[in-house]
């Protein structure tokens, strides 16, 4: 499989950024984001979907323990 030319790179960012804010804006698992999903799945590789999903989970771990820092298990009870 050849790389994707700068275009197609282009359009995946974007069917990506669009998804991650239909996302943000109405849940994961909101019937509004089923076509902006599709259309990503479509312009990107699979490799970079994934990729891009454990990106996120990460950085939007890594925000939380920013905001609210790090606690035990124990600690939380």
């Amino acid at each position: 499989m050849p790389a994707p030319t700068t275009e197609e790179r282009r359009k995946c960012h974007q069917t990506r950024d669009a998804y991650f804010k239909c996302v943000d804006e109405n849940g994961s698992e909101s019937a509004l984001c089923k076509e902006a999903k599709a259309l990503y799945d479509k312009s990107c590789p699979a490799s970079w979907v994934k990729y891009f999903a454990r990106k996120r989970a990460y950085d939007t771990y890594k925000a939380k323990l920013n905001t609210e820092g790090f606690k035990l298990e124990d600690e939380a009870k």
